[in-house]
């Protein structure tokens, strides 16, 4: 098994199954799913994949956000399953090479390195129509940012280690020996704001889980603990306003020249019929 993918994921179901699908089909040779207590139809979607063989199921049911902990423990079994390498993906994060390649040739391309880091470039928003998000979301921003202003830091993917430690957020590895790190030919479409009801969940969650965990730093989940703060003291969320975007509102965006057409994603799904 050449290349496996963790991901960490609580109510995924309206991205789930693509993200699974998608990374499969680009060549991902097993997907390890960390459930951290879904209510939603996630749990289901994962079960479908377990039974075809091509992704493993693990339920955690700690209501503390201990990410580094989670990941780093799906790394470690990407490598006793043999793994070569291993990325570390969210539900809301489609990876891609800049060539067109399957992600299972770029990989089998680096010989030297042992990181990977791929940029990530936010998609926006568009009203809700009941179109899936990979439809109506095909304007990227020229600048992504985080909702604190500053620019989204890459996520990595690494050769496969006994002793990996992934650190919060999936943007770092350590105790893999020493780094040789590459850092050209993948990109990251990422759908974080997908609806209004989508992503205020999120921040409710997860803002509740990483209040339950004393042992995380203040400074790790500091955007979360901010939302989450910003939702309980006044029931919206500055970001969701200004990032939700109507017809009008995207053509401002245009002019300004704050977005360019994207349909990668778009085009791939509707290739496959849907």
């Amino acid at each position: 098994m050449s290349l496996v993918m963790t991901l960490l994921v609580r109510d995924e179901e309206d991205v789930l199954d693509a993200n699974m699908r998608y990374h499969l089909e680009q060549g991902v040779d097993h997907i390890i799913v960390t459930d951290n207590l879904s209510v939603d139809g996630t749990a289901d979607i994962i079960d479908g994949y377990v039974r075809q063989g091509v992704a493993t199921n693990i339920h955690e049911p700690d209501n503390k956000f201990a990410q580094s902990k989670w990941v780093s423990r799906m790394a470690r079994m990407a490598y006793d399953k043999q793994a070569r390498w291993v990325i570390h993906c969210d539900a809301d994060e489609f990876w891609m090479t800049d060539g067109g390649e399957t992600l299972d040739r770029y990989f089998g391309r680096r010989r030297l390195s042992n990181v990977v880091r791929a940029p990530r470039h936010d998609l926006v928003c568009l009203e809700n129509d009941g179109e899936p998000f990979w439809h109506r979301m095909v304007w990227r921003k020229t600048q992504s940012l985080n909702p604190s202003g500053r620019p989204l830091p890459p996520k990595i993917a690494h050769r496969a280690h006994a002793d990996a430690v992934v650190g919060m957020g999936n943007h770092k590895v350590t105790e893999i020996g020493r780094q040789r790190r590459y850092d050209k030919g993948l990109q990251i479409l990422h759908y974080p704001l997908r609806s209004r009801e989508q992503y205020e969940r999120k921040i409710r969650l997860g803002g509740q889980a990483l209040a339950n965990n004393p042992d995380l730093p203040e400074h790790l989940g500091g955007t979360w603990r901010r939302q989450f703060t910003e939702l309980q003291d006044t029931g919206r969320l500055a970001y969701v306003e200004e990032n939700v975007v109507g017809t009008d509102g995207l053509e401002a965006m245009k002019a300004a020249g704050e977005v360019i057409k994207d349909t990668r994603l778009r085009d791939y799904f509707t290739e496959k019929g849907e």
